[in-house]
């Protein structure tokens, strides 16, 4: 039993590598539709660098790098789930109400979904934790 049983996480680990792989194209076409809205929307002349599409096993997401370096992380579905700008700030419209209102001086260079709420790291490497609801929940540094 032991030896069926080893031979099927053998068999189940290699056909995970045969189809993982990751494809670097600049193809904005091999962007999900939802995706592609996304960055037309919130980025003004966004020029494409780049896009790492990370295929595993049962999962895919695509890593999109922008000629001004901003890096966009999106879901399978196309879904954004980071935003680093980098030294640049976060585009407006993406920022809770509460760090515009608490922090309306800082520069918001990154924003993250996870599966627990929001994360927006601040230049000044303050980060700000928001749960699903967009309440906020702690400010770590």
């Amino acid at each position: 039993m032991k030896k069926v049983l080893s031979i099927l996480v053998l068999a189940i680990v290699a056909v995970q590598f045969a189809f993982a792989g990751d494809v670097i194209t600049k193809d904005v076409k091999e962007l999900p539709l939802t995706a592609r809205n996304f960055i037309n929307q919130y980025f003004s002349k966004p020029q494409i660098s780049y896009i790492k599409i990370d295929s595993e096993f049962l999962s895919k997401k695509y890593e999109v790098t922008l000629t001004d370096r901003t890096e966009i992380d999106f879901d399978k579905k196309g879904n954004w789930m980071e935003v680093d700008c980098k030294k640049n700030a976060v585009p407006a419209a993406l920022i809770p109400d509460y760090v515009k209102a608490n922090f309306p001086n800082e520069i918001i260079t990154k924003i993250e979904r996870k599966s627990t709420g929001i994360e927006v790291e601040l230049a000044n490497d303050f980060s700000l934790k928001f749960n699903k609801k967009g309440q906020f929940v702690s400010l770590d540094d």
